[in-house]
């Protein structure tokens, strides 16, 4: 099995699946084959996680190819214009101006001043019907998580959230608004989201397929 090994200051040997290579970080001292007979007790584990991958990347294997980008779950076709000055999402496409050269940073840069404007406004709409007061607002292009929130109550999202379908967004905003009240993930702050978000288990379901974004468009 082919994997790549991180050698860290750290007392335990890992395993993670990150763009369906397997990264294995392991103390600087531990022997080499003490970290293989621990890749192959988990090998029944990684060949799940990978089959996982192959399952995401083929249903999102025009957006990994940069042939598309989604959209609020929707895959819309990168094209190039040489009719549009700007960047435009219209007609179920992202227009990308012919001066760009194609080139996905910049579909990228509007992409993400996009979002900054959608999310926040359905964070505000979701807090005055929920009743869940936040402090601020801000984007993030956290490597790992959706969405956070701090003990001051200030918010962030992650942009490639707009990627995602409306109910995804919707959970992830209830989830980050639940912690103005439980900054933790007891009992209590489960309950919270449930009373908001009925269907939050199908949410957080749905959203582990998205995780193949995280690595891209960095």
């Amino acid at each position: 099995m082919e994997y790549k090994l991180e050698r860290q200051n750290r007392k335990t040997v890992s395993i993670r699946i990150v763009g369906g290579d397997v990264i294995v970080k392991a103390p600087l001292s531990t022997d080499i084959g003490q970290i293989e007979r621990f890749i192959t007790q988990k090998s029944g584990w990684i060949a799940r996680k990978l089959a996982e991958y192959g399952k995401k990347t083929a249903e999102f294997a025009r957006v990994v190819s940069g042939e598309c980008m989604l959209y609020r779950g929707g895959q819309l076709p990168l094209v190039t214009s040489a009719e549009h000055k700007r960047v435009a999402i219209e007609n179920g496409n992202i227009y990308v101006p012919q001066k760009y050269d194609g080139k996905i940073k910049y579909a990228v840069n509007a992409y993400v001043r996009r979002a900054a404007d959608e999310l926040e406004k359905r964070l505000r709409e979701v807090s005055q019907i929920t009743g869940l007061e936040y402090k601020s607002f801000a984007l993030t292009n956290a490597k790992t998580k959706w969405g956070s929130c701090d003990g001051q109550c200030n918010i962030m999202l992650n942009w490639r959230l707009l990627m995602t379908e409306p109910w995804i967004i919707d959970y992830v905003i209830v989830h980050e608004l639940s912690h103005t009240v439980y900054h933790d993930h007891g009992k209590a702050f489960w309950t919270t989201v449930e009373k908001f978000y009925k269907n939050f288990k199908a949410a957080k379901k749905r959203l582990k397929d998205y995780s193949i974004l995280m690595p891209m468009y960095r």
